[in-house]
């Protein structure tokens, strides 16, 4: 079964998410490795895989259990002939890319590129192999490529023997495919003048606004600070640096506003008070000073992530695994000006049921 190549320059991978932590279980060399540096940026092909295991042949023994769940899901299930291979790589346990995953399929290719920049220390680059399933994935086997040899600055390509935990291939001839090479970063031309220097800087490449003159950025220590937490502090040309507090300053964006107020987040808790003093009567939570806003004519917007697991799932209703409040915070908005939009956040292409509904990788 093949893929054409997709190229994911810049990208934290397949998945177009960057991935979390990942913690291979076993080693993939026998010998004592360097902890090294690698800061630049990894050019990586994933090419294909051979010979992988049938890992799901174990599904038919669970037959008469995945019975009970919806027609939706058992199907899913019965669907599966062999085993649904895709590829993480990590660097000192970081997942920089994912591959798509493949259905029923021992020999799959991928042909994906993958351009990422890197500030890693590790032993080696982590290739893992898995198998996409209901409820999650189980690890095949895994190659590593040491980082004492992509220091060197040579493009390391060929086909790898996929290790499992014994140190021995996974499967007779299973094989992985892949090429990587590391440039370190002051050998990369976008940072030859500096970082964000000279005439040729066109921003972070990949991303999906452009480069652009005359914005500000604003440095706080913490969300809150009282005037006398710091020290003072001199910048360059003897300018005296001003410390703000960053809930006081979002405090009167939104209060100071005239036309709209957009607000993206992981969460927004209405209840949060970002001006903690009485004495001068901004005591007011976040719901309270958005509700007010709309009330005034501005154009309040809300998007906020939907964790589907705060809803009835597989039958069980719970206030959500990540206990974001979002159920609490469209229902405080209910009846006011306010549109509060929960946005899901769907699992990468091919995942597994579990992972699309949740939302994780």
């Amino acid at each position: 079964m093949s893929q054409s190549s997709v190229d994911h320059s810049c990208s934290f991978g397949g998945s177009g998410h960057a991935q979390g932590q990942e913690s291979l279980p076993f080693k993939t060399n026998k010998g004592s490795l360097k902890v090294l540096l690698l800061h630049g940026n990894l050019d990586v092909w994933v090419k294909e895989a051979k010979n992988l295991p049938n890992l799901d042949m174990l599904h038919k023994t669970f037959g008469d259990m995945f019975s009970k769940f919806p027609v939706k899901i058992g199907s899913k299930i019965e669907g599966h002939i062999t085993s649904d291979p895709y590829v993480t790589i990590s660097v000192g346990g970081a997942v920089i890319g994912r591959t798509f995953v493949i259905r029923n399929s021992e020999n799959p290719v991928w042909m994906q590129h993958f351009n990422v920049p890197v500030a890693h220390h590790a032993e080696e680059v982590h290739f893992t192999v898995k198998d996409d399933d209901i409820v999650g994935s189980q690890v095949m086997g895994a190659v590593g490529i040491p980082v004492e040899q992509l220091c060197l600055g040579n493009k390391i390509e060929g086909s790898f023997p996929i290790l499992g935990a014994n140190g021995k291939p996974c499967k007779t001839g299973s094989a992985l495919s892949l090429s990587i090479q590391f440039t370190p970063m002051e050998k990369m031309s976008i940072y030859k003048h500096g970082v964000g220097a000279g005439p040729d800087y066109n921003g972070v490449s990949g991303t999906y606004f452009p480069l652009r003159k005359g914005g500000r950025i604003t440095l706080y220590q913490d969300a809150h600070v009282h005037d006398t937490s710091f020290p003072n502090l001199k910048l360059e040309r003897n300018v005296h640096y001003e410390h703000r507090s960053c809930w006081l300053d979002i405090f009167n964006a939104i209060s100071q506003a005239r036309r709209l107020v957009y607000i993206t987040g992981w969460s927004v808790d209405h209840n949060v008070t970002l001006v903690r003093s009485n004495s001068d009567g901004k005591d007011i939570t976040l719901g309270e000073l958005l509700k007010t806003k709309s009330q005034e004519g501005v154009r309040v917007l809300l998007l906020v992530w939907d964790d589907p697991t705060s809803k009835s799932f597989l039958g069980h209703k719970t206030k959500g695994v990540m206990d974001t409040s979002d159920e609490v915070t469209r229902h405080f908005f209910k009846h006011s000006s306010v549109q509060v939009i929960l946005c899901p956040r769907s699992g990468g292409k091919g995942h597994s049921f579990i992972k699309k509904q949740v939302g994780y990788k």
